[in-house]
């Protein structure tokens, strides 16, 4: 059963609760197209739905990222493959958003959103088996037309290899350039909750979040690297209070920050990559928009370890099988 909360015009999506039924009603409901942009796409039952979109003669139009990080290529051509099967047109992200090892450049196109013209799902989640039925995801189902049309202007631009308008900012938090959005999310007057799959060394997020002290709670996976534990310790060296979900419990896949003012969800996690070089979406949430993810947190947080009773040697064994995305 879906676990989501009403807004005025949106849906908030909890996984492994909601599984791929928030995508799969967004591509059900198209009209006339469906525009699809993920870092990864295996769901057997997202990709049927685009196939009988295509059947009833729905334009479909998918963006994957060539290169996601640690796939061996066999996998991704069988990824752009079975896309393709369904009769949509497939493209690679644009090149400035593809990692190119030679060139020392770890950059993705690590967005994941479908829109089909009168709403978007935007959230945290790729559309592959682990997200409906193992992490803990955030999914966002919008009917705002400003959200729609922006989202589509960013795929539209993304689908010709062209810049993305400059306004579709006010409406999303877009990188490359979502660095200060995120900072205004973490500074913001009260306390903050966070759930996210990486910690990052990007100094002025981790410098935001020394300054919130005790007010910030941060949930990980307990499959952090060794960077990102370090960060993590000096974080809690300044108070903030830092908890590490186990891997057995639900993988922490989720990217979000919950304020007494702005929410923020979306792919974007904190590393200076994911904020200043990829393509990434997210959007700003307020008011009772927020309460499930609030229970939510609340609810992972009494399920998550203390930093300190997950020791190094126990993250070490886990480490070597998290999947990057």
């Amino acid at each position: 059963m879906a676990l989501f909360v009403k807004g005025t015009r949106a849906l908030l999506y909890i996984e492994p609760n909601a599984g791929s039924a928030p995508i799969v009603q967004v591509i059900q409901t198209a009209r006339e197209h469906v525009d699809l942009n993920v870092y990864y796409l295996s769901s057997r039952s997202i990709l049927s739905v685009l196939s009988e979109a295509v059947h009833r003669g729905v334009r479909v139009r998918i963006i994957l990222d060539e290169k996601p990080y640690g796939m061996p290529q066999s996998s991704v051509r069988r990824e752009f493959e079975q896309a393709k099967a369904t009769g949509a047109t497939v493209r690679a992200a644009p090149a400035r958003f593809e990692m190119s090892r030679s060139a020392h450049r770890y950059v993705f196109d690590h967005a994941k959103y479908v829109c089909n013209g009168h709403q978007c799902e935007i959230g945290s989640a790729n559309y592959d088996w682990s997200a409906f039925h193992r992490n803990r995801e955030y999914l966002w189902v919008s009917r705002d037309p400003n959200i729609v049309n922006a989202a589509e202007n960013v795929f539209n631009a993304d689908w010709r290899g062209a810049q993305a308008p400059a306004q579709v900012r006010t409406w999303l938090v877009l990188s490359p350039g979502a660095k200060q959005p995120i900072l205004t999310m973490i500074s913001q007057p009260g306390a903050v909750e966070i759930e996210s799959e990486e910690m990052g060394s990007d100094r002025p997020i981790l410098q935001a979040l020394e300054a919130k002290g005790s007010t910030a709670r941060v949930i990980l996976p307990s499959t952090i690297s060794s960077q990102d534990r370090r960060n993590a310790e000096a974080l809690v060296r300044h108070g903030v209070q830092v908890r590490l979900m186990p891997k057995a419990t639900v993988y922490i896949h989720a990217k979000i920050i919950l304020g007494n003012q702005w929410s923020f969800l979306g792919s974007q996690n904190f590393s200076a990559s994911s904020l200043n070089e990829n393509r990434e979406m997210g959007v700003v949430l307020a008011g009772p928009a927020t309460v499930a993810a609030r229970q939510q947190f609340a609810q992972d947080w009494s399920a998550a370890q203390p930093l300190a009773a997950v020791s190094d040697t126990q993250r070490r064994k886990r480490w070597h099988r998290m999947s990057h995305g």
